[in-house]
C-alpha cells in the first residue's frame, strides 16, 4: 500500500473533480506541494481505489468542491511552481481576489458563500472582540479558513455582497493586539495571518486562520455578554460558528489521539527493544528521567543541553555526534501529574479544597496575566510557590505578559490585608455573630449563601476561627450559588474567598 500523504478531504475533492470530467493533469496543480508531489499516476490510483483507503472515501459534494475551487483556481496552463506559490500564500492578493465574483448586476460577492471554511462580518471592532474571537476559535478547531470583514453576512438572496469597511480600524490595528485578546480568552492561542485587499474600490479585512495542531482550543474566561463562556469550545459548521457537538468533539479527540499514537509508536518500539531495565523516559519540561520504579532529577546544565533534542537539533545518523549525559543526578519520589492551564474557577476551587492541580506559579500567572477584576486568593498560591509578599510584588511588576491595569489592580490589593474587608450589616451581621459564636451554619439556598459570604467578608483580623471550617462553609456556598443565577451571591463568594486569603496570610 502506498505511503499515506494525502488527506481524506483531498481524496474526496480529487474524486469529485474526476467525476466532473477534469483531466488528471489539471487536477494535480490543485494539490501539489514543494514537499509532496501529486502526479497523474497518484490521481489514477485514488480514482481506482488503490491508494491507501481511497476506495472507502466518497467524493465531495458540489458545494464543497465549488468552495474549494473558488479559493484555489490555478489553470491547466499555470506552471507548477506558480500554482504551488499561490497555494502556499492564503493571504496573497491573487488568492483572495479569486474568491470573489461579479454577478449579472455588477455586484461583487463571495463566490463560495459562508461555508465551514469561510465566515463574513460586516465590520471590525477591536473594542468588541467576542464575535471575531469566536469565529477564529471555531475555524482553528475545524479545518482553518477565512474571516472576511466588510462582506455582508447574508442578503435576502442568500448571497454575501462586498460592502467594504467604513473605517480604517482593521488596517490600523496592530496584529499584536489581536494576539493579546486571543491569548487572554483562549488556550492554546489560535494562529492567523492578516491581509487587506481592495475589490472594486472597497476595502476588505481578511484573517486567515490555521487549523491548530493542538486542538481543541478552549475558552479560559468569559468575553462579551455570554457570547463566550469559560470552558466553551467553538467549531465552524457550514454557515455558522457555534459550540461544538459531542460527536464532533469526540471525532477531534480521536483524531488527535491517533496522531499522537502514530508519533509515539517509534519510541515505544525502541523502549520495547531495550527492555525496562535499560530504558527510562525523559520529561524535558520537568527535567526528570522516569521508569516504573525510579525518578531521576537532572541538573539544570544537563537540561539545557538536552534542549537540543527537544528542539529537533539531534539526528540519529551513523557517524553523527551523540549527546552524552554527564552531570549530577539525584533520585526523587514521583509527584502527581500537574496540569498547565489554570482558570479563575480553578483558583477558587483549589484554594477552598487546599489542593494544587497545577504548579503554584501557574495560579499566580492566571491572576495577573488574564484580564479581570474579580477577587482571587493570590496570596495563598504565592506562598505555595515559596514567594514572599515582596517576591510576589516583584514578579507582578516584572511580568511582561501582564497588562498595566492588571498589575496596578493586584499591587493595590496586596498593599493591605484589609482590601477585601467589608463590614457586615443586617442579615450578614447576624450571620457574622453566629460564626464568631462558633455556631455551625448550613446554607439552604443561594440567598443564605450570599449572606454568609458577606459575613465572611466582615471577619476581623486576626482570624480566630478555624480556616478549614470556613473553607468547607464557603465551598457549600459556592455550590449553591453555582446552581442559581444569583450573580450577586457568586461575586460575594469570590470576595469572601479573597478575604479568607487575606486573613490566613496575615
Amino acid at each position: 500500500m502506498a505511503q499515506r500523504t494525502i488527506t481524506d478531504e483531498e481524496i474526496a475533492l480529487i474524486k469529485a473533480m474526476v467525476a466532473r470530467g477534469m483531466k488528471n493533469r489539471d487536477i494535480q496543480f490543485y494539490f501539489n506541494r514543494p514537499e509532496r508531489a501529486v502526479n497523474s499516476g497518484r490521481i489514477t490510483d485514488i480514482t481506482s481505489g488503490k491508494y491507501s483507503n481511497s476506495a472507502k472515501i466518497l467524493k465531495a459534494d458540489d458545494a464543497k468542491l465549488n468552495a474549494f475551487m473558488a479559493i484555489h483556481h490555478p489553470s491547466a496552463t499555470t506552471p507548477p511552481a506558480i500554482a504551488q506559490t499561490q497555494l502556499l500564500s492564503p493571504t496573497s492578493e491573487a488568492t483572495l481576489l479569486k474568491m470573489f465574483v461579479k454577478d449579472a448586476a455588477g455586484v461583487w460577492r463571495l463566490a463560495s458563500g459562508e461555508t465551514d471554511r469561510a465566515e463574513c462580518k460586516e465590520s471590525f471592532r477591536l473594542k468588541y472582540p467576542a464575535p471575531w474571537l469566536r469565529a477564529i476559535a471555531a475555524l482553528a478547531n475545524n479545518q482553518g479558513g477565512y474571516i472576511f470583514f466588510g462582506v455582508k453576512d447574508k442578503d435576502p438572496a442568500g448571497t454575501h455582497a462586498v460592502l467594504g469597511l467604513t473605517t480604517n480600524e482593521f488596517a490600523d490595528t496592530d496584529p499584536a493586539d489581536i494576539v493579546l485578546r486571543l491569548r487572554t480568552v483562549f488556550n492554546p492561542t489560535p494562529r492567523f495571518e492578516r491581509a487587506v485587499v481592495e475589490i472594486d474600490g472597497k476595502t476588505l479585512g481578511v484573517l486567515y486562520v490555521e487549523q491548530h495542531p493542538s486542538r481543541p482550543i478552549i475558552a479560559t474566561k468569559q468575553e462579551g455578554s455570554g457570547e463566550i463562556k469559560e470552558g466553551d469550545i467553538f467549531f465552524r459548521y457550514p454557515g455558522q460558528s457555534s459550540r461544538i457537538s459531542y460527536a464532533d468533539l469526540r471525532a477531534m479527540l480521536d483524531a488527535r489521539d491517533a496522531q499522537a499514537r502514530a508519533e509515539i509508536l517509534p519510541m515505544v518500539q525502541r523502549l520495547l527493544s531495550l527492555g525496562p531495565s535499560r530504558a527510562m523516559v525523559a520529561d524535558l519540561n520537568e527535567g526528570l528521567l522516569v521508569d516504573s520504579t525510579r525518578t531521576i532529577e537532572m541538573d539544570d546544565a544537563i537540561i539545557k543541553e538536552l534542549n537540543l533534542i527537544k528542539e529537533g537539533e539531534f539526528n540519529e545518523k551513523i557517524g553523527a555526534p551523540t549527546l552524552r549525559l554527564i552531570g549530577n543526578v539525584k533520585s526523587k519520589t514521583p509527584s502527581p501529574a500537574k496540569k498547565g492551564l489554570v482558570t479563575r474557577a480553578d483558583m477558587q476551587r483549589d484554594f477552598l479544597s487546599g489542593t494544587l492541580s497545577a504548579d503554584p506559579l501557574d495560579y499566580v500567572r492566571c491572576a495577573v496575566e488574564v484580564p479581570g477584576n474579580d477577587w482571587l486568593p493570590i496570596r495563598y498560591f504565592a506562598h505555595a510557590a515559596g514567594m514572599s509578599l515582596t517576591d510576589l510584588l516583584t514578579f507582578i511588576d516584572a511580568n511582561p505578559a501582564a497588562i498595566p491595569t492588571q498589575k496596578a489592580l493586584y499591587k493595590n490589593r496586596l498593599s493591605s490585608t484589609e482590601k477585601a474587608y467589608v463590614a457586615a450589616k443586617g442579615p450578614a451581621g447576624v450571620m457574622l455573630q453566629r460564626l464568631q459564636a462558633g455556631q455551625a451554619l448550613e446554607p439552604k439556598n443561594s440567598a443564605e449563601a450570599r449572606q454568609i459570604a458577606f459575613a465572611v467578608q466582615g471577619l476581623p483580623c486576626p482570624l480566630k476561627l478555624e480556616p478549614t471550617s470556613l473553607r468547607t462553609l464557603l465551598t457549600r456556598c459556592a455550590e449553591l450559588a453555582g446552581k442559581s443565577s444569583d450573580q450577586v451571591a457568586k461575586s460575594a463568594i469570590r470576595k469572601a474567598v479573597a478575604r479568607l486569603d487575606e486573613l490566613t496570610s496575615a
